[in-house]
């Protein structure tokens, strides 16, 4: 092992000061320059993170003209916005150049719940994120008899359905893009409406489980595969059954 004589310790310990120094100084004036200089109105709006939300829908639930905003009471809508049904986070900070960046984090819609007269988008949690007013693209649509609350959907049937339907869209994707609804009957059974490879209505019986899904993937790979042109598809018994 060497051993450094202390001199040069010293020596480079010198050195490695003033450089820090001067490392910190220009950090300093960097932010005197920046912070320190006069802060300019806002005059623009920028936005992060918006998916199903527009600038002008945001704007309306803020109560705010999209085409001619006041931005003057800006420091109060990041409060407001919390409580928006779908936004999850959100975060407003002041550019001094004059900006005003608006990041928002928005709840992600999973499915459309078909109740009565109305349609509810729901997140993964059957919280409530619209009314009557569908942003999300491509969502399946389960209909049924369900109880809505004020901010979500209950019950055991309702949270089983969505467990199940999510379990098999997670094994098998490819049928998120070719199931358009699924309808719970008043007698209890369950029908299915495809949109691909054509309109086809799916009896999948009393039971709503893995298995059915996996005969529904089967059927539609074969169906595809074969072009077979079929209106219905009865998974009811051990075999698929095509009419």
């Amino acid at each position: 092992m060497v051993d450094t004589p202390q001199e040069i310790k010293e020596k480079r310990f010198g050195r490695v000061v003033p450089i820090l120094l001067v490392f910190v100084g220009l950090v300093a004036l960097g932010l005197v320059f920046r912070w320190g200089r006069p802060v300019k109105p806002v005059v623009r709006v920028e936005w992060e993170g918006l998916i199903a939300l527009s600038p002008a829908e945001v704007f309306h639930s803020l109560g705010v003209d999209p085409e001619a905003p006041t931005i003057a009471d800006w420091k109060e809508w990041e409060k407001r916005l919390s409580n928006h049904p779908r936004i999850r986070k959100v975060r407003i900070t002041r550019d001094p150049d004059g900006f005003l960046i608006i990041n928002i984090q928005e709840k992600v819609a999973e499915f459309v719940i078909h109740v009565g007269n109305s349609l509810y988008e729901v997140d993964e949690n059957l919280e409530i994120l619209s009314r009557d007013r569908v942003l999300a693209n491509h969502l399946i649509v389960i209909s049924g008899q369900f109880t809505v609350r004020e901010q979500k959907l209950e019950g055991r049937q309702i949270f089983d359905i969505t467990k199940e339907m999510r379990h098999a869209l997670s094994l098998y994707p490819a049928l998120k893009s070719r199931i358009s609804e699924l309808s719970v009957e008043r007698d209890g059974n369950y029908t299915l409406y495809l949109k691909s490879p054509n309109s086809m209505k799916v009896y999948l019986g009393d039971k709503l489980e893995l298995n059915v899904f996996r005969k529904l993937y089967a059927s539609i790979a074969y169906m595809e595969a074969e072009s077979v042109k079929a209106v219905s598809i009865d998974l009811r018994g051990e075999d698929a059954v095509y009419h």
